[in-house]
């Protein structure tokens, strides 16, 4: 939608231009209006289909019978044509098998339909004359996309066979009509995928079309006027430089081509647990790691470090070498899919059509490149593998692989249980403890056991168990204790959990003493010290890609994608760290449920200052704001009396006060006082003390939309009482402003006392709020600059009057201070050339007294 409303804000501009003649405008922007709703209609029809079946179901006849699940059927069918084809893979909306008015309806093979027929539609009257006059002016690109389908003169549609032929005036046609076909032949293809994995329907053939073939059932011509050549013109490859780049620049570390074996060998072994279970006839899971842990140990990965002698050639002397193994029990392979993928850079077999049509889960390789990293690392390789169910029955293999553009050996192997086994003479080393590191610090979350034979001594390495992060301990301090818990996650292929570290006082589980326990107590004794609390953690298909170990707040989130919400990119290494885990809907969900089960059962909320414990909460994870909008957030005192109102009902208020101590130069710890108290007996309307206000999380804006139009000073003028109510502020901002110190902005408003400039209001996390009294002579003075300058652009003036501003900041977020400094600047205003009479100052003693101070 950004790019839609940049497109809508220049039709706007060219509507107001004052270069062009109105009739020209207008016409530019009507037509750029017409294409622009074209363009949306275009993108959103499918969408869009659904809206009109709710709006107009009572003049359509009531076609779904007032049935919802027909209804319901009819319009994710309208959906599904715009869907990429991978959602329809959802069982939920588009399953196989669905009863409706007394029939067993196959919804999936509906939408397949519909979305094929959609793309048949390619008859001439799709392209009819009097709907193009209509329609016109057309967009340039959208008028070959209307002809094309004139130039159609031979076409056959039959349950067995689609068959096309054109001829094409321009090459627009050409190339729009062989991307439709295009589209075809790949949605057809993807249909026969999606078929085969369901119970009904799956033995239905799709009907043969090919098209760039020899013999291919739809051909594309130009005709006997084009002007135009077809060709095949292509990019090509420099082989040398792409390796090059591929094996040597992609990774950071050349040691992380283990981790692209092991993921291979994780995924190979995955195929292989689900061709077991299908031959067992027991139920297959949509995601590995959800299969019984007694059937995944049975899989495990094995990988073993050996010293090897070698003999050099030329001296003869023999030297030792690292042998690396990494051997798995997958699917293996066999010579054709060696042929098609193992030795294809950038295919990969488990983003092939062959894998998509077997298995249902996601994999993790990808790329089809992975393996060349092993050549960083060696220039002997050898891969022995057995596929027991290869259609070609040629038994096991064994490949020796001497570089990326060498030829490879091939020979028979004795292999007789099913899998892969590489073996890697390396060039380089791993150091003692490195080979378990790594593999330890990638597999986090991987489902299946990793045993590593280093030079004889074993290791196995497992997924992560939470109940070894979870931490409790005492301290230093009677009734204290330190806590860690874990909340499961398992939801859309989304596993894991997110943790909490608390602070048990007395028995009360709090969640708000991350500070305090991470500051205050470890200082309070020298053997005062937290528990080891788990960092943060993604992994994709069990795979480490991001980990922090000192993240700030009490919780943790330890997150395992295994479905479609997250993906990797070439080298997975370079990726960032999710932003913040709350953007995840499912993370979201789950943590609000778990944060709003702590509150119900919590003690600490069940007391008055319960709404003070949701800040708290809420200052760690802002995004739950918008879902505790109804919560008791806000005290506000009516009348004297305190009440705790939600945000939405603060919201609701026209008007409201806030009482500000500005006596203090730092905000004091939260506390109440007899003397502000008795400040909010004196209005009926919602009062908010500024302690209060201090409390409220960074997220909260309760100023925003509201402006002060009305200030007063109380008792010994130490508090300031300001009237806020919803409207658009007077703003007089600091262009190109270099302070660290104090806002860029000030507020204007009105105080009752005119011998004040203005003052500081706040100063804390909320914002920084610099007052201007309008009723002040020197303001109304600076008031009539800023008029002058939005109404003409005078450079000299705005330079002047920016340098002002910033001499002005100081003295009113001071309490006075440097007004010597403003005083000298103004005087000089005099001496501005052509100073218009309206903008010279006016006759106004300038001291420290004209800003409120701090009383100390």
């Amino acid at each position: 939608m950004v790019v839609e409303k940049k497109r809508w804000d220049e039709i706007e501009a060219t509507r107001t231009s004052t270069t062009l003649e109105p009739s020209v405008k207008d016409f530019i922007a009507d037509l750029q209006t017409r294409f622009l709703i074209a363009e949306y209609i275009r993108k959103n029809h499918h969408t869009r289909a659904v809206d009109i079946l709710v709006q107009n179901h009572n003049l359509l006849g009531k076609f779904s019978f007032d049935d919802p699940a027909l209804f319901k059927t009819i319009a994710d069918v309208c959906v599904a044509h715009g869907l990429k084809h991978f959602e329809l893979e959802n069982s939920d909306i588009y399953p196989d098998r669905r009863d409706i008015r007394g029939e067993e309806v196959n919804v999936r093979f509906l939408a397949i339909l519909l979305r094929i027929g959609d793309l048949l539609d390619m008859t001439y009257d799709r392209a009819c004359p009097l709907l193009l006059n209509a329609a016109c002016p057309l967009p340039a690109d959208s008028l070959a996309h209307w002809t094309q389908y004139q130039r159609i003169y031979h076409r056959l549609t039959a349950y067995d066979r689609i068959e096309l032929v054109a001829k094409c005036n321009t090459q627009d046609e050409h190339r729009f009509l062989q991307d439709w076909c295009q589209w075809l032949v790949e949605e057809i293809n993807n249909a026969s995928i999606l078929m085969s994995k369901v119970s009904r329907h799956s033995s239905w053939i799709a009907p043969v079309v090919t098209i760039g073939k020899n013999n291919s059932t739809i051909k594309i011509e130009p005709s006997d006027s084009a002007m135009y050549i077809p060709s095949e013109w292509k990019f090509e490859l420099d082989h040398d430089a792409v390796f090059q780049r591929l094996i040597l620049d992609v990774y950071k570390n050349e040691k992380e081509f283990l981790r692209e074996i092991l993921q291979n060998a994780f995924d190979a072994t995955r195929c292989k647990i689900y061709e077991d279970l299908k031959y067992e006839g027991k139920s297959l899971p949509s995601y590995p790691n959800d299969i019984d842990e007694l059937i995944r140990n049975k899989y495990p990965i094995n990988i073993r470090l050996e010293s090897l002698k070698v003999l050099n050639p030329l001296s003869g002397e023999e030297y030792s070498k690292q042998l690396l193994i990494v051997e798995d029990s997958g699917i293996g392979m066999d010579s054709e899919i060696i042929k098609r993928y193992f030795l294809q850079i950038g295919r990969s077999y488990y983003s092939s059509e062959d894998f998509q049509r077997n298995y249902s889960f996601k994999p993790i390789s990808q790329f089809g490149v992975g393996f060349l990293s092993v050549f960083a690392v060696s220039e002997n390789v050898t891969v022995e593998t057995y596929k027991v169910h290869s259609k070609q029955g040629e038994g096991a293999v064994r490949l020796t692989l001497s570089g990326p553009k060498n030829y490879l050996l091939t020979e028979r192997s004795d292999r007789r249980i099913s899998g892969t086994k590489i073996e890697i003479l390396l060039d380089t080393e791993f150091g003692e403890d490195e080979l378990i590191s790594l593999v330890s610090g990638w597999c986090k979350k991987v489902e299946f056991p990793i045993y590593i034979n280093q030079y004889g001594k074993e290791t196995l390495i497992q997924a992560e168990d939470r109940r070894e992060l979870i931490n409790n301990s005492g301290t230093l301090l009677e009734d204290v204790e330190f806590a860690t818990s874990a909340y499961p996650i398992k939801s859309d292929g989304v596993f894991g959990e997110i943790y909490v570290f608390s602070v048990i006082k007395n028995n009360i589980d709090r969640w708000d003493q991350w500070g305090w326990a991470n500051y205050t107590y470890t200082k309070s004794h020298p053997l005062a010290e937290l528990p080891e609390i788990p960092g943060n953690l993604t992994c994709l298909h069990g795979i480490a890609f991001a980990e922090s170990g000192y993240p700030s707040g009490p919780f943790r989130f330890r997150i395992d994608y295994r479905g479609n919400s997250h993906r990797q990119n070439l080298s997975r290494q370079h990726m960032e760290q999710r932003g913040d885990y709350l953007d995840d809907p499912v993370l979201f969900e789950r943590f609000v449920e778990i944060v709003e089960d702590h509150l119900k059962n919590s003690s600490v909320n069940n007391t008055p200052d319960g709404w003070y414990y949701i800040h708290s909460i809420l200052e760690h994870a802002p995004q739950l704001v918008a879902h505790f909008i109804d919560y008791p957030l806000i005290r506000v005192y009516i009348n004297g009396t305190a009440e705790v109102i939600s945000l939405n009902e603060f919201e609701s208020l026209e008007e409201f006060v806030i009482i500000t101590d500005i006596s203090r130069k730092y905000i004091k710890s939260r506390t109440e006082t007899d003397e502000i108290n008795d400040l909010a007996q004196y209005t009926n309307l919602a009062t908010l003390l500024e302690d209060d206000f201090n409390v409220l999380s960074r997220s909260i804006k309760v100023l925003k939309d509201r402006y002060p139009y009305k200030a007063e000073k109380l008792i010994n003028e130490r508090y300031v009482k300001t009237y806020w109510k919803k409207g658009k502020r007077k703003i007089i901002e600091v262009i190109g402003s270099r302070s660290r110190y104090y806002s860029d902005r000030f507020i204007v408003t009105s105080y009752l006392d005119d011998k004040i400039a203005g003052f500081r209001l706040f100063d804390n996390r909320q914002g920084k709020i610099l007052i201007l009294n309008e009723n002040n002579k020197l303001i109304n003075w600076i008031l009539r600059i800023q008029e002058f300058i939005d109404r003409d652009t005078d450079t000299i003036i705005t330079s002047a009057f920016n340098k002002l501003l910033e001499l002005l900041k100081t003295p009113i977020g001071l309490g006075g201070y440097e007004y010597e400094e403003l005083k000298n600047q103004i005087e000089k205003w005099k001496d501005i050339p052509n100073l218009p009479d309206e903008l010279i100052p006016p006759q106004i003693e300038i001291s420290s007294s004209m800003f409120l101070k701090y009383v100390q």
